[in-house]
């Protein structure tokens, strides 16, 4: 049976002022291609589909990926998501309800999982296989009692101890079926893994040891943007559909195509996705930004950061101008002052931007709260109205937006 293995797709994700659901949808039309080529089984999604929560971005998006599966999904072959840390907790079941609604009776092959399940799967041949499914952990995935918790330490303690269970519990019902292969789908971290994760750090995730993972036909792992494998070949972190954002402009994106059996794993193939490039010019001048226009293989389709050094008789807005009309892509600028256009003032800005460093900030002080994800998306949102920037014009832009985003994220943390 052949499973294609992906994940964090985070449709619907912004960078600054960028929409990135074309770059999105421009790969997921690639894994398609793969799904029809290879004649692939189970698209199996490991968590993180989903960065849109207002709901009707969100149903826009849904309806825009049926349109991309059902044909496959007609041609007989299956798809089955699990739900990640960004996916919000109400999203996975009103598709499932809606889902019931419109399928014929009988197992459908689109699968959402927001709670640990073992699913049977068969391919087309007649094969089968046994999911075991493990979403991202949260109290009311792992039915875990609806308390205060002593400490963020200790909630993360008990989630983790919650997932270990969840997997020998299934990994037991999973021989009730003896001779049928088992893969395991699952949205977390393996302590020791550092190299590409997103928004998050190991301090603030639930980490299971590698040893927790049971040894099976294939673990297909979301949550770390980075692919690597951990501890052997078939446990895989596919990593995340597109570059995310500047620290991923080096990763290289794909899918891998594993096909297993009764026998275990017997192969396992990268296949490339044709990421979108990021580049962060540094310019002080006009003549500094065309000749990086230049040297652009794809500046139309570069996501680029810009960092402005002028001297103090330069003003700033034409090179800004220009830097967008060379530029359509650009998501950040970061304007370092010299002293002697600011004698007294901060010191120069480095490669952390205003964005960065409020999304650090709120990481941390919101570790236990139960609307953290809502609150750091109506910081995404107001982070987008400034475009990132650190620019002195920054501060000017769209007041009475940021003031109404304010005004939220305060009612919420006094709800």
């Amino acid at each position: 049976m052949r499973f294609l293995h992906t994940g964090d797709w985070h449709l619907g994700a912004r960078l600054g002022n960028q929409d990135r659901l074309p770059d999105q949808f421009g790969r997921l039309e690639e894994v398609c291609r793969y799904l029809d080529e290879r004649e692939v089984d189970v698209l199996l999604v490991a968590g993180d589909v989903f960065d849109e929560h207002r709901s009707e971005p969100l149903a826009r998006i849904v309806a825009r990926l049926a349109r991309l599966l059902r044909p496959r999904i007609e041609a007989g072959a299956w798809a089955v998501f699990i739900a990640g840390n960004h996916d919000r907790e109400y999203v996975f079941p009103l598709i499932r309800g809606l889902q019931a609604l419109v399928t014929a009776e009988g197992q459908p092959r689109v699968v959402f999982a927001e709670r640990p399940a073992l699913v049977p799967v068969t391919a087309r041949s007649g094969d089968q296989a046994q999911l075991m499914l493990l979403p991202y952990p949260t109290p009311t995935r792992y039915d875990l009692p609806d308390e205060r918790w002593p400490s963020p330490e200790d909630k993360r303690r008990r989630l983790a101890e919650a997932l270990r269970e969840r997997i020998r519990e299934l990994g037991r019902d999973a021989l009730s079926r003896p001779g049928v292969p088992v893969l395991l789908c699952g949205h977390f971290l393996v302590r020791g893994v550092r190299e590409g994760l997103y928004h998050l750090s190991e301090q603030e995730d639930v980490p299971v040891e590698p040893g927790d993972l049971p040894t099976y036909a294939y673990i297909a792992l979301g949550h770390i943007h980075k692919p690597q494998s951990v501890g052997a070949t078939y446990i895989r972190y596919c990593g995340s559909l597109e570059r995310m954002d500047r620290g991923e402009k080096d990763d290289r994106k794909m899918v891998l195509l594993a096909d297993a059996g009764r026998e275990g794993l017997r192969d396992l193939e990268e296949l490339p996705l044709n990421a979108t490039p990021f580049a962060h010019v540094t310019a002080a001048s006009e003549d500094d930004l065309e000749r990086a226009a230049r040297e652009l293989p794809e500046p139309e389709r570069t996501l680029v950061s810009l960092g402005v050094d002028l001297s103090h008789d330069q003003p700033v807005g034409p090179l800004l101008a220009r830097a967008r009309s060379l530029f359509p892509r650009l998501w950040a600028v970061e304007i370092a002052p010299s002293e002697e256009r600011s004698p007294e003032g901060p010191a120069p800005v480095g490669t952390r931007n205003v964005g960065e460093t409020v999304r650090s900030y709120l990481r941390e002080a919101l570790a236990d709260d139960p609307d953290r994800d809502e609150l750091l998306r109506l910081a995404e949102e107001l982070l987008a109205d400034f475009g990132e920037a650190t620019c002195p014009e920054a501060s000017a832009l769209r007041p009475r937006k940021a003031k109404r985003a304010r005004a939220s994220v305060k009612s919420r943390q006094g709800r």
